[in-house]
């Protein structure tokens, strides 16, 4: 799994002073995290042993953690199968309808979450260990019986959903993000973001076409609990439904998206927006790329984390934003690289020249050994973190899987991000991160010098 890239909020260095609308420019710089704070590689994260056994419905993998608590936690992953259209409104409209069905039939056994990206589904599934046979039984059977795709629930779901889009189509925040996937993925489904009025008119076939329409054998469940190992293997392996509309050969998911490139750069105008909102990035290798462990470093040294080089130069330095990122998002066999940051109108296009110099100085190798030091670190603690609990641990394999590797993957994250050199990551960071090669979608209140060109309405 990747390392979180979210930076925390906190609280601005006494020392920082906030710059003025009409502060004089401070020269550019290099920067970089304080060193004194951060200790010395050390190895923290030791993936858990696994057990997996491959079935006809698809593939269990199942891990034993001891604890105080008998909770365990299960994950169930659907590949999804993309039409063109309105993919994405047909998976929001999925996954309400299958949460509700699927809490129903887990009633009082459970707690239970759907989670969903555009190329797949994870039912997330936390209850007692005493309880897992009959959870595991009640979901299986809501699954087979197609109850999460009957007329009625897929009916209201659809109408919550699309009155749930309908008030966040007009907010600056959906716009942008609805022209970033435009920009980043063109005519492919994942371009096109849900609308109110494509999700009123999602039903039950499709929803189900979506959820079952890939070949069983992409499937894939995790166990975790206390429970010895081959209790908590066929315990995995018996939570696979047995549903499914495709042929055995079916491709099962959406066409790769195509080879990166760089996009149209642009800004869409929204008169009511209380901040100019940044949005940089691309489809960039995904985690079984041989360069996604330095591009996770660079994406980290740029704004993953609060010592991060957005965080210091436009928060710290300049006082433009308040909490700039990067981040990565795994989405099948690619990732979707997002740099952004909300920023006061009149900073805008600095903004933007400051987020290039960072990229660009990042690509040139102009980092010392020990900002990169710190974000190994960060990212090894950030796996160990994530997998320090049951629940965490199971959204670490799922996550692993639904990205086509194997269940092994984590035991050899640490190395792969300690042999590292500073020349591997900066290559990385001039393939992939380089402001030349993203696409950028700016939301201002009016054209603004120093911007992209202004979007033709209606787009």
């Amino acid at each position: 799994m990747t390392a979180p890239t979210t930076p925390q909020a906190a609280p601005t260095a006494p020392h920082a002073a906030p710059a003025g609308p009409h502060a004089a420019p401070t020269a550019p710089q290099v920067v970089s995290a304080v060193p004194e704070l951060v200790p010395a590689a050390v190895s923290r994260f030791r993936a858990p042993v696994h057990s997996e056994q491959v079935t006809g419905r698809g593939t269990a993998v199942a891990v034993q953690r001891a604890g105080t608590g008998q909770l365990a936690e299960a994950r169930l992953l659907f590949p999804l199968t993309a039409a063109p259209g309105a993919h994405q409104s047909r998976v929001e409209v999925m996954a309400e309808a299958l949460r509700e069905a699927l809490t129903e039939a887990a009633a009082d056994l459970a707690t239970v979450r759907v989670e969903t990206r555009g190329d797949r589904a994870v039912i997330a599934v936390r209850t007692f260990a005493d309880d897992v046979a009959a959870t595991r039984a009640r979901i299986r059977d809501c699954l087979d019986a197609g109850r999460p795709h009957q007329v009625r629930r897929v009916r209201e779901a659809a109408g919550r959903v699309a009155r749930r889009l309908a008030a966040a189509e007009t907010m600056p925040a959906h716009l942008a993000r609805s022209h970033f996937l435009a920009a980043v993925f063109g005519p492919h489904p994942y371009g096109r973001a849900a609308t109110a009025a494509e999700a009123a008119g999602v039903d039950g076939a499709q929803t189900a076409a979506l959820l079952h329409g890939a070949p069983a054998a992409r499937r894939r469940s995790v166990a975790v609990g206390p429970d010895p190992a081959q209790e908590l293997l066929a315990q995995a392996a018996a939570l696979l439904p047995r549903t499914t509309t495709a042929p055995h050969d079916a491709p099962g998911t959406a066409p790769r998206p195509p080879a990166p490139a760089p996009g149209p750069r642009r800004t869409v105008l929204h008169r009511a927006t209380p901040q100019t909102l940044l949005r940089l990035g691309g489809l960039v290798p995904g985690r079984g790329h041989d360069d996604y462990p330095a591009l996770q470093l660079a994406a980290l040294m740029l704004g993953g984390y609060y010592a991060s080089r957005l965080t210091l130069v436009l928060r710290e330095r300049e006082g433009l934003a308040y909490a700039p990122r990067a981040v990565l998002d795994p989405l099948g066999a690619d990732a979707v690289l997002t740099v952004e940051a909300d920023v006061r109108h009149d900073g805008a296009a600095r903004a933007l020249t400051l987020i290039a110099e960072e990229t660009r100085r990042l690509a040139d190798g102009a980092f010392s050994a020990q900002e990169l030091r710190n974000a190994q670190n960060y990212a090894v603690g950030s796996m160990a973190m994530a997998c320090s609990s049951r629940s965490g641990l199971a959204s670490t394999y799922a996550a692993v899987l639904a990205s086509g590797l194997p269940a092994s993957w984590p035991a050899g994250y640490e190395d792969r991000l300690r042999a590292l050199s500073a020349a591997d990551v900066a290559r990385a960071a001039a393939a992939h991160l380089a402001a030349p090669a993203l696409t950028a979608v700016v939301v201002a209140p009016a054209p603004l010098a120093g911007l992209p060109p202004t979007a033709p309405e209606g787009t």
